[in-house]
């Protein structure tokens, strides 16, 4: 009887670990209208997407992306902090993980004032 117990409290304890690491892959998601839906209904959670040496990972709350991080080598590249739909701010890192720049986009394109650092300087240019 003990080792009855023992196993229905082991998966119990499995399901409940896997249904709060909510990582899916982006192929098992549907994009519609800016909301993110898994089985139906609107995902929370994370999703992730492997591209060649990149592994992108973003977390979603009621459907939609909060932030989106970019990785190579277990280095981060890129961090889009989503405000809305398509729009939000973008940091970029170099290969050492070193913040170089940051900035405003939309739709995947850089807009306003971006700043870009250096060993001892920040620049500015706008889009």
């Amino acid at each position: 009887m003990e080792a009855r117990q023992y196993i229905i409290i082991n998966i119990f304890l499995i399901s409940l670990i896997q249904s709060c690491s909510n990582i899916v892959p982006k192929s098992q998601l549907v994009f519609k209208d800016c909301e993110i839906y898994w089985n139906n209904r609107l995902f929370n959670g994370e999703y992730e997407l492997n591209k060649g040496e990149k592994y992108i990972l973003s977390k979603v709350y009621n459907g939609k992306i909060q932030n989106e991080k970019t990785f190579s080598n277990n280095i981060l590249l890129m961090e889009k902090i989503y405000e809305g739909c398509y729009f939000g701010i973008q940091k970029n890192y170099n290969s050492q993980g070193k913040q170089i720049s940051e900035g405003s986009f939309q739709s995947n394109k850089r807009v306003g004032e971006w700043k870009y650092f250096t060993k001892d300087s920040v620049y500015s240019i706008s889009y």
